[in-house]
């Protein structure tokens, strides 16, 4: 059976709808050139420029819309992945617009390339302004170490590395046919990360 175009249409419009109304986002950063791009609700949520083709933000405006209580801890943590790579896990204060203060989780992978050289970064964003308490975030469901990771958490590993191999490995066209069903994966992992079941006693913030 046939699908009308039309209906095509309409349907790839409503997921963009859907997913730029999220509460969830996905970046990505090419480090040699500075380059970070977001999607439309992690551009909402950090405060910087939705990407445009091959346009995107710099690092140090992405660190500028972080609350100024937590920017020095940030560009710490993201100073030591550009050298050594990993998982990256951080919860922060955004402030995308003044007098706005959005509490975000951010999850991601800094990748090392063959010659051992952090070459890009990327993750997803979520925000939980609405589900923090008295200032503290739960981020029970993002705790997960390298040596430690399992269930949903190994599934996002999984689903990072391949939009990376994706993206390496696939012509152009190829990749661009995939890239919004990878992304609407990462969307979807997000929002069961966020609402997975919290670990009693987990440190916040420090």
């Amino acid at each position: 059976m046939g699908v009308d175009a039309r209906t095509k249409r309409r349907g790839r419009a409503s997921v963009a709808r859907a997913l730029a109304a999220s509460d969830v986002g996905t970046w990505e950063w090419h480090i040699a050139d500075d380059v970070l791009r977001c999607d439309a609700a992690a551009a909402a949520m950090l405060g910087i420029p939705q990407s445009r083709g091959d346009r995107g933000t710099t690092f140090g405006l992405f660190l500028d819309r972080i609350h100024p209580e937590d920017q020095r801890r940030i560009g710490t943590l993201v100073e030591d992945l550009r050298r050594k790579g990993g998982l990256y896990i951080a919860q922060y204060r955004t402030v995308p617009e003044p007098g706005d203060v959005r509490w975000v989780l951010a999850r991601g992978r800094f990748a090392l390339d063959g010659n051992g050289v952090v070459s890009e970064a990327r993750g997803i964003v979520i925000d939980v302004t609405e589900s923090s308490r008295d200032g503290f975030l739960d981020e029970a469901a993002f705790s997960a170490t390298d040596a430690s990771a399992g269930g949903l958490d190994r599934v996002a590993e999984l689903a990072l590395a391949l939009f990376s191999s994706a993206e390496a490995g696939l012509p152009p066209l190829g990749f661009e046919r995939l890239k919004p069903l990878l992304e609407a994966l990462l969307h979807e992992i997000g929002r069961q990360l966020v609402s997975a079941p919290p670990v009693p006693d987990l440190d916040s913030i420090h």
